[in-house]
């Protein structure tokens, strides 16, 4: 996917600029190196509350991190609800329901009872997501509300 390997280019470039290794990014966010190093090289995905550790980290938005935006951060991140609340909210605002969530994404409904029962989900079905919402990560998750 195009906008996962925006994210090793953008988290690459990130790290450069304030000279850190993976084992130092890693450190200061609480993941364990060989993860840093997997979602660089992308042999990891990389799940939504480790991409928000990031942008807090990095104090950038989901967008510019996945490279979707060249606006490091326009507006004062929020801390993020539930994604499973945040979901149902999206669905509402755009009059969705969960079957056709399901049969236009492609996601499974073992993947929405799993973020029902607090999982987490990967980016690259956020992307998925916001595509399908029109909208962008930081609002799909709820941190630009």
């Amino acid at each position: 996917m195009k906008e996962l390997s925006n994210f090793r280019e953008s988290l690459a470039e990130l790290m450069s600029e304030r000279d850190l290794t993976h084992i130092s990014l890693g450190n200061k966010i609480g993941v364990a190196n060989p993860t840093v190093h997997g979602w660089k090289t992308g042999k990891h995905s990389i799940t939504l509350s480790n991409a928000l550790k990031l942008a807090d980290f990095f104090e950038c938005s989901l967008e510019f991190l996945l490279g979707r935006t060249e606006s490091k951060l326009n507006y004062t991140p929020k801390e993020c609800p539930p994604f499973y609340e945040r979901l149902k909210a999206g669905m509402a605002e755009n009059k969705t329901s969960w079957y056709r969530l399901v049969k236009d994404t492609a996601i499974s409904n073992g993947n929405i009872t799993k973020w029902k029962k607090g999982a987490d989900p990967f980016v690259d079905t956020l992307l998925n997501l916001a595509a399908y919402f029109d909208c962008t990560l930081d609002y799909l998750v709820g941190r630009d509300r």
